[in-house]
């Protein structure tokens, strides 16, 4: 017989795709900033198990590290092309809302480790 799945772990996925989306969607404009936080918090508190705490959190972190780095090349690269320099701000503001999504599912999945760690 199969397991019926809790609700935890269909809202978990969605708020991920609904960050991600609204992540693309505030490069064009600021007032749905604050919503990626939200997201972000959704996504660490109700979608990642117990199994799956390493791996999001190496994930997490190694984007997160990486995302400065990876929109100034991206910046640089794309502001000597002159058909594409126009573009140059919208992906600094597209990694930006990016990591204003991940951070914040990141950090309370890292609490989440740590209570692991020190409850025993």
């Amino acid at each position: 017989m199969a397991k019926k799945k809790s609700w935890t772990t269909k809202v978990g996925p969605f708020a991920f795709a609904l960050g991600l989306v609204i992540a693309v969607l505030a490069s064009f404009t600021w007032t749905v900033v604050w919503y990626l936080g939200v997201f972000g918090l959704v996504v660490g508190l109700l979608n990642i198990s117990d199994d799956e705490v390493r791996t999001y959190l190496l994930a997490s972190l190694t984007f997160l590290v990486s995302a400065s780095a990876l929109s100034g090349t991206l910046t640089r690269v794309i502001s000597v092309v002159p058909f594409l320099a126009n573009y140059a701000k919208l992906i600094d503001s597209l990694l930006a809302n990016v990591v204003l999504f991940v951070a914040p599912g990141a950090a309370i999945v890292a609490l989440k480790a740590l209570y692991m760690i020190t409850k025993d």
